[in-house]
This record gives C-alpha cells, structure tokens and sequence, in this order.
C-alpha cells in the first residue's frame, strides 16, 4: 500500500506527513507535521523531533510535489509520544488563518501574533526573517526584522509578496525572541482589513 495521500487526504485522517515541495534551495524541499487546512496556502503545524508541538506554517500549496504519511509503526510512536507531552493531537492555532493569499495569511497572523517569520526560499534558501509587520501593501511585506541578538533592526525590511514561500508563527524559537529579545522601539500596527 502507498503512503502517498493527497494534502486533502492527509487533513482528513491528521496523520503526520512528509510534505516534499519543489527545490526551492538546499533543504527546502521537505516539512514534517500535521496538514490542518488547506487553501491557496496550506497550513501545516510542525512538529519538532517527531514529538514536540512547534508553532504553525503556511506553505504554498503550489510548491507541493508529494505528501508521505510516516510508516504505521513510526506514526503509532509519535503519537504516543506527543500525547505524552501534551501535544496530541496537534492543535489548530487560536486564529483564523486566511489561506487564500500571503496577504491573509500574514494579516491573520500579524493580528494576533508579535512575531513570525517569512522565508523567501527562492532567493535565499534555508534563511529565516523573523520580525514583526511593519506595514503590508498589495505588492510588499515591511517586516520590522529581530537579529539572532534579539535586537530590532531601525528599518522595515521589504519583501514582495510574490517572493514569499513561507510564512512561520508560534515556534519556540519565535516565543524565544517575542520573551527575552528587546523591547520592540516601534508601537504595534494595527493592520487595517481590505
């Protein structure tokens, strides 16, 4: 029997998948979790060593080439040892997340969430730009970037929409830096709907 699913088939049964996308740079090419929604952009919450709850993705469905459900013994394990964290089943993130464009994904999450990060894997595979919106246009993403420092940088940072693969929330390594990095120099933007 395949372990091949569709992203659809693999929201419907909440198994833990493999999801193999297009090379968009040296290892971009696979993300392990759970596939909650699925839209225009897929929503995936990630699992960390195969057993730790670690924020959510939104990828973009397009970039999908296969999804792999973990073998039935592997899948057995990782919900065993999920549940005994705490962290099964994956739960869905406390927002509703637009999954029709990367303007709703990042409106979404920008309402309700300091930080995330975008990768724009394209252009600069295996880097991550966490920050906090500064402002979002039609064409760009003015993102107020965090260094590994926990210093915020003076200027936005300007992304195009169309350049963006991925957009990350709600991680350890996020919560890390919206805890104990700097205080952000800026007020918060209120994004207004379109």
């Amino acid at each position: 029997m395949s372990r091949t699913v569709s992203l659809d088939e693999a929201r419907t049964t909440g198994a833990v998948v493999t999801i193999h996308r297009r090379t968009l740079g040296p290892d971009t090419d696979r993300l392990d979790g759970v596939v909650l929604a699925t839209g225009v952009w897929t929503l995936v919450g990630s699992l960390a060593d195969w057993a730790h709850a670690d924020g959510y993705e939104a990828i973009r469905t397009e970039d999908v080439t296969k999804v792999r459900r973990l073998r039935r013994a592997n899948q057995r394990l990782v919900e065993r040892a999920a549940a005994g964290l705490g962290t099964w089943p994956l739960p869905h993130p406390d927002l509703a997340v637009d999954l029709a464009s990367v303007e709703g994904v990042v409106r979404s999450v920008a309402g309700t969430s300091r930080l995330l990060a975008v990768h724009v894997e394209g252009e600069s595979p295996g880097e991550y730009f966490p920050g906090a919106v500064g402002d979002l246009t039609d064409e760009g993403l003015g993102l107020r970037f965090i260094d590994t420092a926990g210093r915020w940088e003076a200027a936005s940072r300007w992304f195009g929409l169309d350049e963006i693969t991925r957009v990350s929330w709600g991680s350890r390594y996020l919560d890390m830096f919206d805890r104990y990095g700097d205080r952000p120099p800026f007020e918060p933007r209120e994004l207004s709907d379109r």
